[in-house]
Formats: structure tokens, C-alpha cells, sequence
């Protein structure tokens, strides 16, 4: 995660503000996907984040991280995903290597 990015309040389709990684059996990491996130707070448009005629997904406050509301958006470009390649989780994937 870029935290410079994720601080900026706003969203390019050129710059990601997290890369995801699969682990591979031999211990090296291959790039599966993109994250874009913004926080809520500064966030500035009239409505949701979109990239790809895609919305951003807002997750609130109460969240896994720990961290303010944020919205998000996935981008499986390097790995298939079954469910849809926008779609948060990805049943192909897995983090055990």
C-alpha cells in the first residue's frame, strides 16, 4: 500500500493505492490484482468514487483494519476471478503459498 496515495483524497486509474500479491510455492509473490481506496472523509465528489464504470464500495469505520471509513475498489487484472473481476475476494486465489 502506497500510503501517500490512499492520503491524497482522490483516485487515478494510472497510480493504485495497493497492489496485491499471491505467495507462490517457491516463495517469490506474483502481482494478482490492484486496490483503490480513498478515505470517506476525504473523498470530495458528489457521490461514490467510480473507476471502469465501476463504483467504489464503502466500508465503514468498524472494519478489519482498524482504520476511518474508506471506499475501495478491486481490480483482479492479473488473476481470474470466478466471482466477477471487481468483486473483493477472489475464490481462485489464496495467501498460503
Amino acid at each position: 500500500m502506497n500510503g501517500g496515495l490512499v492520503g491524497d483524497g482522490s483516485v487515478n486509474a494510472a497510480t493504485p493505492e495497493a497492489l496485491v500479491y499471491q505467495p507462490l510455492p517457491n516463495g517469490d509473490l506474483r502481482l494478482v490484482a490492484v486496490e483503490y481506496i480513498v478515505f470517506y472523509s476525504m473523498w470530495a465528489g458528489a457521490s461514490k468514487p467510480s473507476l471502469f464504470g465501476q463504483e467504489f464500495k464503502l466500508v465503514g469505520s468498524t472494519n478489519r483494519y482498524g482504520i476511518p471509513a474508506f471506499y475501495e475498489l478491486h481490480a483482479w487484472v492479473w488473476q481470474n476471478n470466478p466471482s466477477g473481476m471487481f468483486k473483493d475476494w477472489n475464490p481462485s486465489g489464496s495467501c498460503a503459498n
